[in-house]
């Protein structure tokens, strides 16, 4: 729901920055270094599938909770799994460069609940529990905040197509510079403030796999309830401000101009919480057109 630039480091460079901080344990390090190859083709692949809305096509690893399979080359899924655990996020091991560098560039905005919360650590956009190949795959992994990451994805993935949530790095421009959430907004009794209601409603020229994600992406990150949170704690001082210029006499047309445009068109993306609020606002609490 936000866009990512993608990541300026490739998979070779995150797999040579973790083997950079192999240093006791050769018998990893080879096992890694005879396999980059055949992990760095993975990337394009990867890439690719992202760019149509494709991931969900990859299969995820089978097998039972404490089995340890062989799953490229001579490597395990455990080690595959501690590739990133202890040479890339590790803070002494130089794979975290590329740890940071990814969380830099989210600018403290979690992309998944556009921007509601603050990233904590990288989400696996495919688990690593289940695709254990990407586990130090740039591209895969995305600046999440807690929520997010926790309640929002999980281990979860998807099976079918209109299961994916937005991939922040490499999905369609439609999911992020075309509207597809908006606000209704329902009046409050003897001068209480209202309540705001977020729902989903993508362009009609979407197809339907389309539609299914975004409809999967707002009802997996609750973003119905944040969006409303968001918009209730400003509430009040919105209808302070309108209610202060109505009683100056100054017509909803030039308050909906000088106060509600200009908010309108500043939101930080077009699905933002507040730009949805203040449509309404516009368009209903001022009569608007």
């Amino acid at each position: 729901m936000m866009r990512l630039k993608a990541p300026k480091h490739s998979f070779l460079n995150s797999i040579d920055k973790c083997c950079d901080g192999i240093t006791g344990n050769n018998v990893l390090k080879n096992k890694v270094i005879q396999s980059k190859n055949a992990l760095e083709a993975f990337e394009q692949v990867y890439s690719a599938s992202g760019q149509t809305g494709e991931l969900f096509t990859f299969a995820p690893l089978k097998c039972g909770k404490n089995d340890d399979p062989v799953v490229l080359g001579n490597l395990t899924k455990s080690e595959l799994v501690k590739l990133y655990d202890s040479y890339f996020v590790g803070s002494k091991k130089p794979g975290r460069s590329i740890y940071n560098s990814l969380m830099l560039a989210a600018d403290e905005k979690c992309p998944f609940c556009g921007g509601i919360g603050r990233p904590r650590n990288l989400d696996h956009y495919l688990p690593k529990a289940h695709f254990p190949f990407f586990s130090v795959l740039p591209i895969n992994l995305v600046p999440s905040c807690r929520d997010c990451n926790m309640d929002g994805k999980g281990q979860g993935f998807a099976i079918s197509k209109g299961m994916q949530v937005i991939q922040p790095y490499l999905d369609d421009l439609k999911f992020f510079n075309e509207q597809w959430i908006y606000a209704s907004y329902t009046p409050g009794v003897n001068d209480e403030p209202g309540t705001f209601v977020y729902s989903v409603n993508p362009p009609e020229n979407w197809d339907i796999e389309e539609k299914k994600r975004v409809h999967t992406h707002f009802k997996d990150f609750d973003l119905a309830v944040r969006y409303a949170t968001k918009a209730a704690e400003e509430l009040i001082t919105c209808l302070t401000q309108i209610n202060s210029l109505k009683s100056l006499n100054i017509p909803d047309n030039q308050i909906k101009q000088a106060l509600i445009e200009p908010v309108i068109a500043q939101a930080p993306f077009v699905n933002h919480w507040r730009r949805g609020m203040y449509q309404v606002i516009g368009q209903i609490l001022l009569n608007g057109d």
